[in-house]
Formats: structure tokens, C-alpha cells, sequence
């Protein structure tokens, strides 16, 4: 188990630079719970750096994508994984015409655009060779050995069978490392909340966004007459949207003192954009009256109480304020 045991340490030990040292582990998890062993006497296994890269694009995918995380300490200079990731979602945007953030697997990403798609790979893989691929290996200066054979600019890197083996059958131990390591670093180069959440949803087939239709009696309470905060024009001949003002990338989560009534359209080109001090002034001059509203009318319950609560606390100006950090 000495293995396990020193891959565990890289993990818990890796510097805090970027993210990427902890992309490269766990694409390479990832691969051993896939390598399926073609017969007993194979000794040494091959990773491609391409597959790998394969693996890390979709990570940077989701968590920018979805929640924007930045991912190293200089916000002037972003890694160059995430600048390629950024490249390659806006062209996708360009090409489908939505702006609705997407799981990986949902996108097909690499038919619609595969040109793009194929360069921003070779990009990736040119930044693993160059930045990761042998620079995990070393902790406080010193390699640990007996983890994989690379060689500097080399397409593959090799790790024993066994050691592949051994990651697989405790992925789920390792797997809660590498989580647990990449939040600790994000915790440094972000303000937002839940980060640990965000962070273990990538993980999962569907990013689950609930229904917020049991904030529609909240809404219509102060603005029964659907008024698009947006734009400041009526909603006529279409469902109102319910959009997140501070966006949920940010917040990933739901509360009434967020939500407010839009056009689709309205919504939908708003996407993951910081609203203007004008709009905060106006959510919070809004939950003003509609607390007020809902107070007079005799409703107490939870969403009322936290209602109550981000007044009280300035939250909406708090997490507006934190969210451009």
C-alpha cells in the first residue's frame, strides 16, 4: 500500500499555485477505475497525456462554466488550461446561440466544435507536459518515487499495474482527497460560498438546479403584474422567468430575496453577468416592500423569515460586493 499511501501525500501536500496538480490526479483516478486489465501479466500500464487532457477539459469545463471558479492565485494572469476552457465555451455559446451553462457529457462538445475542440487539447496537453506532468512528482523539493515513469515531453507517462490497480479499488478514499484538497485551494482564490458543494457536484451526472415555482405567491405578492426587472417592460404572452439578480454560479442557492421576475429572453442573455449597483439598489429597495407585503398579509414562514434575515443583514449588498472578488 505504499503506493496509495504517497499518492495520497502528493495529494494533501501539492502547492497551492493553481489547480492543476489536482486535475492531473484525479484524471489519472479517473483512468484506473476505466483500465480494465487485458491479461494478468501485464506489468505496466500507458496513459496518454491526450487522455488525460481529455479528463481535465471537462473539469475546468463545468467549473467555470457553472460556477466561475477562479483557479490560481493571480486573477491578472489565469492558468492557461482555464484561458483555453474560456476559448473553447465561448466559441460553443457562438455556435448553439445559448448561454445556459451545460454538463460536459450534455454539451458534445467535441462534434459541434470538434476544430476547436481538437486545438484546445493539444493546447491542454502541451501545458500537462510543461507544467504538471513531472512537477507532481516533487514535494517540498524532493520526487517521490515509485509513482509513474515520464519522461520531459514525452506523449505518455507509465504506472504499474498493480499501482493502477490499488487507485481503483480506493478511488472513493482518494477521490474525496483530491475534492477535499481542490476546495482548500479555492477557498483561497475565491469569495464564493458552498465552494465545497460546487466542487463535489462536478461529480455528479446533472448538476440539479430545483424548481423555484414555490416562490412564484412570493413574486406575484409584490409584482402581480409581471414587470420584467431587467428590462422594466411588462411580461406579456410568455411564462415569466424567475432569475437569480446575483447569479447562481455564485450563490448556488436559492432565496427569495434573490429571485425576481424576467423575460426568457431577458434571462437568458444575462446569463452569469455581476449586475450594476443600480439593480442591487432596486433588489434591495424591492425586498423592502415585498417583506413589507407579505408581513401585513399575515404570512410567517421560512422564506419570509430569510427574507427578513437578508435585510437585516445586508446580504444582498455583502454577496454582491464579495462576488467580484
Amino acid at each position: 500500500m505504499k503506493f496509495l499511501s504517497n499518492w495520497l501525500h502528493i495529494i494533501r501536500n501539492c502547492s497551492f499555485d493553481n489547480t492543476y496538480k489536482v486535475a492531473w490526479a484525479k484524471a489519472i483516478t479517473e483512468s484506473a477505475l476505466e483500465y480494465v486489465s487485458e491479461n494478468e501479466r501485464q506489468v505496466v500500464v500507458e496513459i496518454s497525456l491526450t487522455s488525460i487532457a481529455q479528463k481535465v477539459i471537462r473539469y475546468y469545463w463545468e467549473q467555470t462554466l457553472f460556477f466561475d471558479l477562479k483557479q490560481s492565485g493571480n486573477p491578472n494572469k489565469p492558468p492557461v488550461i482555464v484561458s483555453v476552457v474560456k476559448e473553447l465555451t465561448a466559441s460553443y455559446q457562438a455556435k448553439t446561440g445559448s448561454f445556459k451553462p451545460i454538463k460536459w457529457f450534455t454539451a458534445n462538445v467535441e462534434n459541434l466544435c470538434k476544430h476547436e475542440y481538437d486545438k484546445a487539447i493539444k493546447e491542454i496537453v502541451k501545458a500537462l507536459k510543461a507544467d504538471v506532468s513531472y512537477r507532481f512528482l516533487r514535494i517540498e523539493g524532493k520526487e517521490i518515487v515509485g509513482i509513474y515513469e515520464y519522461q520531459q515531453k514525452a506523449d505518455c507517462l507509465y504506472i504499474a499495474a498493480d499501482n493502477l490497480k490499488q487507485l481503483k479499488e480506493h478511488s472513493l478514499i482518494v477521490f474525496d482527497a483530491i475534492n477535499y484538497r481542490w476546495t482548500q485551494m479555492l477557498e483561497n482564490f475565491n469569495h464564493s460560498p458552498r465552494i465545497s458543494k460546487k466542487i463535489k457536484i462536478i461529480d455528479e451526472d446533472n448538476v440539479r438546479r430545483k424548481p423555484l415555482s414555490k416562490f412564484i405567491s412570493y413574486l406575484n405578492a409584490e409584482n402581480p403584474t409581471h414587470s420584467c426587472f431587467l428590462c422594466g417592460y411588462s411580461i406579456v404572452g410568455e411564462t415569466p422567468a424567475i432569475d437569480h439578480v446575483i447569479p447562481w454560479s455564485y450563490l448556488y442557492s436559492d432565496d427569495l430575496w434573490n429571485l425576481v421576475y424576467a423575460h426568457q429572453s431577458c434571462n437568458s442573455s444575462k446569463s452569469n453577468v455581476i449586475p450594476s449597483e443600480d439593480m442591487i439598489k432596486r433588489l434591495e429597495d424591492r425586498n423592502s416592500e415585498l417583506l413589507n407585503l407579505l408581513q401585513t398579509s399575515g404570512i410567517k414562514d421560512k422564506h419570509v423569515s430569510e427574507l427578513a434575515m437578508a435585510i437585516e443583514n445586508n446580504y444582498v449588498k455583502k454577496f454582491w460586493i464579495a462576488c467580484q472578488g
